[in-house]
């Protein structure tokens, strides 16, 4: 065997020094009210406040999000969706903040979660 020197040879080990300097942040998480800032609410705007909205029924609401897939949308066509003033058949396009958008004859259609009745597919009630 024959003895070699390696290519680089370090004398020292390497030392790295890492001053940690911690940076002093307040950080309040209170909220204070100005004592002027409140202002009286008339009485109707209360009793307009106190009544609770009409919720949409449970089932349908747990019905239109089942239908509300990609793929579920395409399946389940032409949907029909029963509320009191009228019928609307079509595609179920998307939901968003309580209404249901529907494609009816190449028309964007809205209607309110709360106003439907009922959800047909094929003349019959859909049912999960």
């Amino acid at each position: 065997m024959r003895k070699e020197e390696p290519l680089l040879f370090i004398q020292n080990p390497v030392i790295r020094k890492f001053v940690y300097k911690p940076m002093m942040e307040e950080e309040s998480t209170s909220v204070f009210e100005m004592e002027n800032a409140r202002e009286e609410v008339p009485a109707a705007i209360e009793e307009l406040q106190d009544e609770q909205p009409s919720v949409a029924n449970p089932d349908i609401q747990h019905r239109l999000d089942f239908l509300n897939h990609q793929f579920r949308r395409e399946l389940y066509q032409p949907i029909e969706i029963v509320t009191e003033a009228n019928v609307i058949k079509g595609k179920i396009h998307d939901m968003k903040d309580g209404l249901l958008l529907m494609m009816e004859n190449e028309e964007l259609t809205s209607i309110e979660i709360k106003d439907i009745q009922e959800i047909k597919w094929k003349q019959q009630s859909f049912v999960l």
